[in-house]
C-alpha cells in the first residue's frame, strides 16, 4: 500500500510538471491565454504619448488577441533605438523619425513590401509620395509614416499692423518674404523680421526651393548647383543684414524660436505644427497666423515626420504588421488629426477635414496644402546623421561671417562626397 501511494504521488508529480511545461510552451508573449504581445517603441511629450496610447487602446479593443506593450525611448530616441538593436532587445515596432535608411542599411528593419503586397486590405495610394520615397532604401520600403508636419511661416499680425505691412499670402515669393523681413526689422527695439535657425532641415528647405538638390544620386553630391549657391546667399543675406540673429546671438539669448516669437522679439519664424499645442495651452498675447513657405523656383518644404517600422528581430511579423497597419490607417490618422499636433501622413479626407475644421490657426490650411509638397530627399542616405552634423557646422561658419557662401558651398559639396563615399 505504501509503495502504491508513492507510485501515485510520482505519477501526479509528472502530470503536474507536464501541465506546467505545456502552459509555458504556449508562449512567453501570452500569460497563458494565447495573446501575442507586441512591443512598440514610444517617445515624446505626454500629449504625444497620449495619441499613441489612445490608438493602441482602440486597436486592442478590436483585436483582443494582440497586446501592445510600450518601450519608452526617452529623449534620446535614435541613440536608445541603436542600443536596443545592438543588444538584441529591439521592440517589434520601432519609432522612427528620419533615420529609416540608416537603420535599413544596418539590417535592423524588416522590408514591408511582401507584407503590403499580400495584404489586399492595404494600399499605399493615399500616402504622400514624398514621404514614402524617404523610407525606401535600395528599392525596398522599410517604414510607413503616420504623421507629417510641414514647415510654414508663423507671423505676428500685431507687428505687421504696427509697421503697416500687408499680411503675407500663400503665394508670396521669396523676394517678397525678404522685403517684409526687412520692413519688420527694428534695431532700436531689438526686433528682428525673421529668425533663421541653423538646422539641416530648414536650410535644405531653402536649397530645394531654389532648385538645388542634395544628391545627383546616392553616391554623388548635387550641392554644386547654382540653386544651392542662391539659397546660401539668400540665407546669408538675411543674417548678415541683421534681419535675423546669427547662431551666436541666438544661443546667447538662451531662448528658442518659439520663445522669441512669443516675446515679440521676432516677427516671423518657421516651424511645423508642433508649436500649436503650446500656443493653444498658453495663448500668445497677440494675434498671429501661419502662411506657406515662400515660392522661389518651387514651393517644396521640409517637414518633421513620424514613421513606424518593424524590427528585423521580431518573432511576430504578421501581428506587428497588423498593429503598424492600424496606426498608419484611417483610425490612426484620425487620432493624429484630433490632436491638432501634426497632420495625417496620408490624403485621408476625413482626417484632414478635422484639421481644417479646427480653425486653429485661422490659415491652418497652409499646413494641409503643404503636405504634398514635402520632400524628404535629405533623409534618403544611411549617413544622414553625419551629413546633418556637417551641414550645421559648415553653414554656421558662413552665418558667423567666417566664410562666404561660395566657400561654404564648396565645403558642403566636397565633404558630402567624402561622407557618402566613405
Amino acid at each position: 500500500m505504501k509503495k502504491l501511494s508513492i507510485f501515485l504521488l510520482l505519477v501526479l508529480a509528472v502530470l503536474i510538471a507536464g501541465c506546467s511545461n505545456s502552459d509555458s510552451s504556449e508562449g512567453s508573449d501570452s500569460d497563458g491565454d494565447g495573446q501575442v504581445t507586441i512591443q512598440m517603441a514610444i517617445s515624446g511629450s505626454n500629449a504625444e504619448q497620449a495619441i499613441r496610447k489612445a490608438t493602441a487602446d482602440a486597436f486592442m479593443e478590436e483585436n483582443p488577441d494582440i497586446k501592445i506593450e510600450w518601450v519608452d525611448l526617452g529623449d534620446r530616441r535614435y541613440e536608445k533605438t541603436l542600443t536596443l538593436i545592438s543588444g538584441g532587445n529591439a521592440p517589434d515596432i520601432l519609432y522612427l523619425n528620419e533615420w529609416v535608411p540608416a537603420l535599413a542599411s544596418r539590417n535592423a528593419l524588416l522590408p514591408l513590401d511582401d507584407l503590403i503586397e499580400s495584404d489586399e486590405s492595404f494600399s499605399l495610394d493615399l500616402f504622400y509620395d514624398g514621404l514614402i520615397n524617404g523610407n525606401i532604401y535600395e528599392d525596398q520600403l522599410y517604414a510607413l509614416p503616420q504623421e507629417v508636419s510641414p514647415f510654414v511661416v508663423y507671423y505676428n499680425k500685431e507687428l505687421f499692423d504696427q509697421t503697416g505691412v500687408d499680411y503675407p499670402t500663400d503665394d508670396w515669393t521669396q523676394e517678397e518674404f525678404y522685403q517684409i523681413a526687412e520692413q519688420l526689422t527694428d534695431a532700436g527695439k531689438n526686433q528682428y523680421g525673421y529668425l533663421h535657425e541653423n538646422g539641416y532641415n530648414p536650410t535644405l528647405g531653402w536649397v530645394f526651393r531654389n532648385g538645388g538638390e542634395l544628391f545627383n544620386d546616392q553616391r554623388a553630391s548635387g550641392l554644386d548647383s547654382a540653386g544651392t549657391l542662391e539659397a546660401l546667399e539668400f540665407i546669408n543675406d538675411i543674417v548678415q543684414n541683421k534681419l535675423s540673429p546669427n547662431p551666436a546671438q541666438l544661443e546667447a539669448t538662451g531662448q528658442g524660436a518659439d520663445a522669441q516669437f512669443r516675446n515679440q522679439q521676432v516677427a516671423m519664424i518657421s516651424a511645423g505644427m508642433w508649436l500649436l499645442p503650446p500656443f493653444k495651452e498658453e495663448a500668445l498675447p497677440f494675434e498671429w497666423d501661419v502662411v506657406k513657405m515662400p515660392v522661389a523656383a518651387n514651393q517644396t518644404v521640409g517637414a518633421g515626420i513620424l514613421n513606424w517600422g518593424i524590427s528585423n528581430q521580431t518573432e511576430h511579423p504578421e501581428e506587428a504588421w497588423e498593429v503598424l497597419k492600424y496606426f498608419v490607417g484611417h483610425e490612426g490618422m484620425m487620432k493624429v488629426a484630433e490632436s491638432n499636433m501634426a497632420l495625417p501622413a496620408s490624403e485621408d479626407e476625413e482626417a484632414n477635414q478635422v484639421i481644417l475644421d479646427s480653425g486653429f490657426p485661422e490659415n491652418v490650411a497652409a499646413f494641409v496644402d503643404s503636405a504634398d509638397s514635402v520632400v524628404m530627399d535629405g533623409y534618403t542616405s544611411p549617413f544622414t546623421s553625419e551629413i546633418d552634423e556637417m551641414f550645421k557646422q559648415e553653414v554656421e561658419k558662413m552665418l558667423l561671417g567666417k566664410e562666404d557662401p561660395q566657400t561654404t558651398q564648396e565645403q558642403l559639396h566636397s565633404k558630402l562626397n567624402e561622407i557618402i563615399n566613405q
